[in-house]
């Protein structure tokens, strides 16, 4: 199958969708993540961020980087997918993925994507236009993995689907090089908090935290929260609404003098939390994303 020229995804290549994340001012916030994750993913995971992948300009400093921040190995699924490239933990589970952009797409910024995970991916896409929110890529086919769609909310945050078929996505959380946490930044964080709750069939719970308004998405049966909303403040003027992909690390200090060592950038943090500190950086090529320790 030919795949777009500007999308791939997880298993099949990365996404070019969403907006450069300048530098923000991030408020310490206390991140609900559960008490005691469970590591091991073998079933896909629905209605919840399912996956993390990046597009960037320059993939092997993306691997030096990430396989000594992390620990991850990498499997290159080839030129039929765009060299898309899962990264695994020292355990062998796939956590992550990350490719070179597509050719005509150089100029497009280094991003992370967070998926989210569907049983139907169709009938997502039409709870997503129901709620406001806009396609940018329909579902499509990535041979022998699964289908996968890129959508913005109504606030303009990019996000993806993943409907797993057999590739579930990531295999492992909470644990060291792995997935942990996401978050969207919004304008209307009240607003963006019902529309994900709309389409993933979730509650709202508004956190009891002074001078910060944030929202948690949780299972409509009861559950810990599976992505966070925070409302942007004057501190984000001219920053596009974006989601935040968080991975667990084991030493703090150890990450961050890593993430120098490879020309990377601290943007806030340590930032504590019940759940650890966290930290909000951009690597040499631009893409976003935050790390935190127990």
């Amino acid at each position: 199958m030919q795949l777009s020229p500007s999308v791939r995804g997880p298993n099949g290549g990365p996404t070019e969708a969403g907006a450069p994340r300048p530098a923000y001012v991030l408020p310490a916030i206390a991140h609900p993540l559960p008490e005691e994750p469970v590591p091991l993913i073998d079933a896909p995971q629905l209605h919840r961020p399912c996956w993390f992948d990046l597009s960037t300009s320059d993939v092997e400093a993306a691997k030096s980087l990430y396989s000594e921040l992390f620990g991850w190995s990498y499997e290159d699924m080839g030129p039929a997918f765009g060299h898309y490239t899962i990264a695994r933990t020292p355990n062998g589970r796939a956590a992550a993925a990350m490719a070179p952009k597509m050719p005509g797409q150089e100029e497009m910024p280094t991003v992370w994507t967070v998926y989210w995970g569907t049983a139907d991916a169709d009938a997502t896409v039409a709870r997503i236009e129901a709620n406001g929110g806009r396609m940018m890529v329909p579902p499509m086919e990535i041979p022998g993995s699964g289908r996968m769609a890129i959508a913005t909310d109504p606030d303009g945050a990019v996000f993806g689907l993943w409907q797993a078929d057999p590739f579930i996505g990531a295999e492992i959380e909470g644990e060291h090089g792995s997935m942990c946490w996401s978050e969207v930044n919004s304008r209307n964080g009240a607003g963006n908090a019902a529309f994900y709750a709309s389409v993933f069939d979730l509650a709202v719970h508004k956190l009891d935290m002074p001078g910060v308004v944030y929202h948690t998405v949780h299972p409509a049966g009861g559950g810990d929260a599976v992505a966070g909303v925070l409302q942007m403040d004057e501190h984000w003027a001219g920053i596009p609404p974006n989601w935040m992909p968080y991975f667990a690390v084991a030493d703090l200090d150890l990450a961050n003098a890593i993430w120098a060592k490879h020309g990377g950038k601290i943007m806030a943090g340590p930032i504590a939390s019940p759940y650890g500190r966290i930290m909000v950086v951009q690597d040499p090529q631009g893409g976003y994303l935050s790390y935190m320790a127990a």
